[in-house]
């Protein structure tokens, strides 16, 4: 429900001393409860009226209450310091907001602003080279809690892995296993046997750099269409890529699209051609540059000396070709921060170019990762691994689970569930641009700001709804007697749900939602031990209504964020 648009449309059908159409925009809801629904701030009138802002205040407050009618949503306004501040009918708003959640169910909170356009989403985008870990996690859970609210907002959506199956890692791959691998180990171990040469590697090489130059060299052969080569890193993918798609699944992110950077092994020349064409190319010292200086972005190199492509020309390569499959109107990818200024030279790259989607592409950025013991490094094996995070994650719920005596029939499911809701959260949890310690014991705290928790509440609600036997109908009269003082708060939370979708889009901000959702579990907790349900067998209808309301909202809420929702616990 719109409150403002509600009272304003009020509003303009009384005579007040100004024209609420006018000034339609400088009214905004009330960030307190104390300070009413709906404030408008009278400062920007004093110059225009020649009037003390607290005078304005003042006759504004006087005429609206004199001409509220007896079904009118307003209650009351009121003047303090220079503002209006306007109270609504807490009963009726009350109900207005109930009625629509139960009314729409899980619609509640589906726009269709975006019907009939594309958005793609680039997330995830493992390197298939190393272990799927930590640092894969925000990349991965940002992604797909993007992709869910754009399809909440009509977006058909197109969901791309587009994993690293190419470049210098699977030449220090080649090296590696040429030099300390054995066949039989590589095929029984798998991504294990993979990665144990890609540390190697990388600690040889500390000490001999000839290693890398090797390294640069197999690659320039997977470039070129070397057999041996292209044969040896096919086979590394193969190993490691079915791994990638398992933990992936195991998380709920599931793509439709898997085509990584080797695809555009053979796509690379027509974007040279293209911006040696349009003047942009430059030679320097050997390499292929586009000199983007004059915009503040440096250089962005195209070709090597020795002839290989780099991230930007593969980049320029795949825009293009998704463009041609899916016509996109909107294109996101999810990197962390440290990528900025790569985004940023290949989409002035594609401005230069003309091209249609250049002022659609957004990079959605994020900060780092790191453990209590601190930073995490593939390369150097210090890493927290994705499966060993759910597999914790999943033992210690199932441990707590049985501290608490629960009851349920399929413990090893629901251990999953909150497991997954942890690692969701706490890649939510604060601004998306923020380093983070990710704290394992600390996620599954039942009773913190977390994860379980929230599903605790929800299980909440459905053990209510069951106990009461009845399906919450809905009457005229059923909020007379609700306890606005105590429901009113909550009941405004579920209302602000729909706009926060809106706004978690517009500012690419998911945290938004996830403290929304956690606001609406901590104040039905407080709604929950001051008001009566079922009080001896007799339920009260009218907070059972609201207790439907907020498992509505948490579980449509829990979909996006990528929290199961647990009907018991």
């Amino acid at each position: 429900m719109d409150i403002k648009s509600e009272v304003l449309t009020e509003l303009k059908n009384m005579k007040l001393p100004i024209s609420v159409s006018n000034y339609e925009k400088m009214f905004v809801l009330s960030v307190d409860g104390k300070n009413g629904d709906v404030c408008f701030p009278c400062f920007p009138l004093a110059k225009e009226l020649k009037i003390a802002p607290n005078k304005i205040a003042e006759n504004l407050a006087s005429s609206i209450n004199e001409q509220i009618k007896k079904n009118s949503i307003i209650e009351k306004a009121e003047a303090v310091n220079g503002y209006l501040n306007i109270f609504a009918v807490k009963q009726v708003l009350a109900q207005k907001i109930v009625e629509e959640v139960l009314n729409k169910k899980e619609a509640f909170g589906k726009f269709d602003t975006y019907k009939g356009k594309t958005v793609v989403l680039d997330y995830s985008s493992v390197n298939l080279a190393k272990y799927m870990h930590i640092g894969h996690l925000k990349t991965t859970i940002i992604g797909l809690v993007m992709k869910n609210v754009c399809e909440q907002l009509g977006y058909k959506t197109v969901s791309i892995n587009y994993v690293g199956d190419y470049g210098t890692p699977f030449g220090k791959m080649i090296v590696a296993y040429k030099k300390w691998g054995n066949k039989e180990d590589v095929e029984k171990r798998g991504v294990d046997a993979v990665q144990d040469l890609y540390v190697k590697f990388n600690q040889e090489a500390e000490h001999d750099e000839s290693l890398n130059e090797e390294a640069r060299l197999w690659f320039k052969k997977i470039e070129n269409g070397d057999k041996e080569a292209r044969e040896l890193s096919n086979w590394i993918i193969e190993l490691c890529r079915g791994e990638v798609e398992r933990l992936c699944n195991e998380l709920g992110a599931k793509f439709d699209s898997w085509r990584g950077e080797g695809y555009y092994t053979d796509k690379m020349q027509p974007v040279i051609d293209e911006l040696n064409e349009k003047g942009l190319l430059k030679d320097s010292e050997g390499a292929k540059i586009v000199d983007l200086t004059e915009y503040g972005l440096g250089v962005c190199l195209i070709q090597k000396s020795d002839g290989t492509s780099l991230y930007a020309t593969r980049d320029l390569a795949a825009v293009q070709d998704r463009y041609n499959n899916y016509k996109f109107d909107v294109a996101f990818y999810i990197t962390d921060v440290a990528q900025k200024l790569h985004f940023a030279q290949w989409f002035k790259i594609c401005e230069l170019l003309n091209k249609p989607y250049a002022k659609n592409l957004y990079h959605i950025a994020y900060g780092r990762y790191s453990l209590p013991t601190g930073k995490i490094s593939s390369r150097l094996g210090k890493q927290a691994l994705l499966k060993d995070l759910l597999e914790a994650g999943i033992n210690k719920s199932r441990a707590i689970m049985q501290e608490r005596g629960t009851k349920v029939t399929d413990a090893e499911a629901v251990s999953k569930q909150v497991a997954v809701g942890a690692i969701s959260y706490e890649a939510l949890k604060y601004e998306k641009v923020k380093d983070t310690v990710f704290d394992m014991d600390e996620s599954l705290n039942f009773d913190g700001e977390t994860a379980p928790y929230m599903q605790y509440t929800y299980a909440r609600c459905c053990s209510i709804l069951e106990k009461s036997g009845e399906q919450a109908g809905l009457t005229n009269d059923m909020f007379e007697n609700i306890n606005a003082e105590q429901g009113y708060e909550l009941i405004k939370l579920l209302n602000k749900f729909p706009q926060t979708i809106v706004d978690v889009y517009d500012k690419k901000e998911p945290c938004l939602l996830i403290r929304l959702l956690m606001d609406i579990a901590s104040e039905f907790n407080k709604f929950y031990t001051n008001n009566r349900i079922i009080d001896n067998g007799v339920v009260n209808k009218q907070n059972l209504c609201v207790v439907n309301a907020v498992k509505i909202v948490l579980e449509n809420g829990f979909k996006i964020v990528n929290i199961p929702a647990i009907s018991k616990m």
